[in-house]
């Protein structure tokens, strides 16, 4: 069940589920696409100065101004940190833009993209087409439609990136699907390969440490950028996870070199700023260290912290 909100025209965009007092309303100019598919409602509408944006159950996916920022960010270093990442796995990415930054890499030949709500993919690529930009299509992309579980656990090909997009984990249902998925995509990458994870790392409760603990199980080096997102209302995480590459360890010179054969120009990621942007500041790197890995994200009560602001049919 969505705990996001609506009125009229205003929505809770991006609602921090573990952060009552911690809101983000977003004004709508126009309703772009509106429909509900078996797993949530999905629309696509128009922000005064910001462009269109992806919004699921009423929370904010991307807006326009800034999704570069967010997409470079995630799925670029996963790649450039791999030496040769030829086959890539998108776990969720429905929207397309995730998969348009790893079509930018010439040396992956093989992107598969594993959506559970078709709808989200008909709805961004009718509505969408100056972002996704034909990825979709391109005949290096495999799109499937299904749940990510039954697809890893149905043994494919073992590939050499595997971007992790699925939902930000603020609740006990995310915390158990990061727990489980992160064991089934180790199992699914080759001895070299890369994961590439994100989320909030907004204090105090820090939604990245979620999937950061989950990694961290896992895999034997764990490390995490940042960037400003002002669709997200401040800074946000990107985590690169290897049982073979040390990241830390690798020459910027090197990362660099590869940047420079991405189709495009970069607009956000600055290659030469690793690995020195692993660097966390104190609170990040005490709030990551302090994590109980036993202790899960409290959900009681929170469907409840708009009630007195909006009647019931506003929801």
């Amino acid at each position: 069940m969505s705990t996001a909100w609506k009125y009229g025209n205003w929505i809770a965009g991006s609602w921090d589920k573990l952060q009552r007092g911690r809101h983000i309303l977003i004004g709508i100019e126009e309703w772009i696409f509106r429909e509900r598919s078996e797993f949530q409602e999905v629309a696509i509408a128009t922000v005064p100065d910001y462009g269109r944006g992806l919004f699921l159950d009423a929370v904010v996916e991307f807006l326009a101004l800034d999704e570069f920022v967010y997409h470079e960010s995630f799925a670029l270093p996963p790649l450039l940190f791999h030496p040769s990442p030829e086959r890539v796995l998108i776990a969720g990415g429905g929207d397309g833009l995730a998969l348009r930054e790893v079509l930018r890499d010439p040396r992956v030949d093989e992107v598969v993209m594993v959506e559970l709500d078709g709808l989200v993919i008909d709805a961004c690529k009718a509505h969408l087409p100056e972002l996704h930009r034909g990825s979709f299509d391109n005949n290096r992309a495999t799109i499937l439609i299904q749940d990510i579980f039954p697809y890893l656990e149905s043994d494919p090909q073992p590939f050499d990136v595997i971007l992790v997009d699925l939902l930000d984990a603020y609740d006990q249902l995310a915390v158990g699907l990061y727990d489980k998925v992160f064991r089934l995509l180790r199992d699914a990458l080759t001895p070299a390969g890369i994961v590439g994870a994100f989320g909030d790392v907004a204090p105090p409760h820090m939604a990245i440490r979620v999937p950061y603990r989950g990694l961290k199980r896992v895999f034997e080096n764990v490390a995490m950028h940042q960037a400003p997102l002002t669709a997200f209302g401040g800074g946000y995480g990107f985590l690169l996870a290897s049982n073979s590459v040390a990241f830390d360890g690798t020459a910027a010179e090197l990362i660099a070199d590869r940047a420079s054969a991405l189709t495009g120009d970069l607009r956000a990621l600055v290659p030469e700023h690793f690995p020195h942007c692993f660097a966390m500041p104190r609170h990040i790197r005490d709030g990551l260290d302090a994590l109980d890995e036993e202790s899960a994200p409290p959900t009681e009560g929170v469907t409840d912290a708009f009630s007195w602001i909006y009647p019931d049919e506003s929801r």
